[in-house]
């Protein structure tokens, strides 16, 4: 072996990790984050043999939802009941991509469903749990933390496992809504430029939930060495949260603030609310039918209530992650 392949062997596995041979160039701070982010979703996407199964699901489902869409166009006005007829049943399909009970909020009240809905909450945040649960045990366990500190402080170090989980998250959250609601438009041989605050809610909705999810999911990976741990109780806090806040709204419905308890109505009311839809309806178990629920009536729950606790989840997840991470030494972590 000669003594260019043994400096090259030697050196093979740091270049994997994103480690360049020094070239007499220094590159900006800022290229490191980026590096670091392309490692962490490139070698995530690798072993979440899950997530691509997933895809081919979403796909799947969103091919049935989009020839249900376009069976809509039979509808003849673009003015009127019939706009609102298709823009409620966009919404449906937007709004249920992390709902366990899709017909639990509807875009109407009069307990009409599109049958647009896809309800993949669970097995996405099964693929989001075990990806992110990673991201910090990982790195405790492998006992690589003072190599990546050795390049990066800790802030950047923070911004590029945070910046990694959001945009990994949005592989599988914005990419196949943005697409879906492309194709669901077109399906219903609409113009594009009348949707375009409909897009324009399913960017803002996507990533508000991967801040949230993917905040949430590495303050947990942050406590442990072991990744399932940290998957597991992200999981069990969705599933119980959901069945938990959903028996405390159903037996509580006359106060409409605690169908926010459940993680997966949140989700689906914070989903309507970036899309400006306010007009939606409530199943009531009780009275065995849909209640009308209007969110910018000046009374009980207001969609600004929603946009509220989601920025508050995002603030307190922060300062708890930037927290942990500021205080602790390269030993603990």
């Amino acid at each position: 072996m000669t003594e260019d392949q043994k400096n090259s062997n030697s050196t093979e596995y740091l270049q994997k990790f994103t480690y360049r041979l020094y070239d007499g160039k220094f590159q900006p701070r800022w290229m490191r984050v980026l590096y670091l982010i392309r490692f962490e979703l490139i070698s995530t996407w690798r072993k979440s043999k899950f997530a691509k199964v997933l895809m081919i699901i979403i796909l799947v489902f969103s091919f049935f939802s989009i020839l249900g869409a376009a069976m809509l166009k039979s509808i003849e006005t673009d003015e009127g009941e019939g706009k609102v007829v298709i823009r409620d049943a966009l919404n449906e399909s937007i709004a249920s991509y992390f709902a366990i009970n899709l017909s639990f909020i509807l875009s109407n009240s009069d307990g009409i469903s599109y049958g647009l809905g896809r309800g993949l909450g669970m097995l996405l945040l099964i693929v989001i749990g075990l990806a992110g649960s990673g991201f910090f045990a990982d790195d405790k366990h492998g006992k690589v933390i003072e190599i990546y500190l050795s390049r990066l402080k800790k802030r950047e170090y923070l911004t590029g496992k945070v910046g990694a989980i959001v945009i990994y998250i949005n592989i599988l959250v914005l990419l196949p809504l943005i697409i879906t609601g492309v194709l669901f438009v077109q399906s219903l041989e609409k113009d594009h430029e009348k949707f375009l605050d409909f897009y324009m809610g399913i960017i803002i909705y996507s990533v508000l939930c991967s801040i949230i999810l993917g905040l949430f999911i590495l303050v947990l990976s942050i406590f442990g060495e072991k990744r399932s741990y940290a998957s597991l109780i992200f999981f069990l806090v969705f599933l119980f949260g959901t069945i938990i806040g959903q028996v405390i709204a159903v037996e509580n419905l006359d106060n409409e603030f605690f169908l926010l308890i459940s993680p997966s109505n949140f989700l689906v009311l914070l989903a309507y609310v970036c899309l400006g839809d306010y007009d939606l309806g409530v199943w009531d178990e009780k009275k065995e039918k849909y209640i009308e629920l209007n969110l910018n009536n000046g009374v009980g729950l207001e969609y600004w209530h929603i946009y509220l606790q989601a920025f508050l989840f995002i603030l307190i997840l922060t300062l708890f992650l930037t927290y942990k991470i500021w205080k602790t030494t390269t030993e603990e972590l």
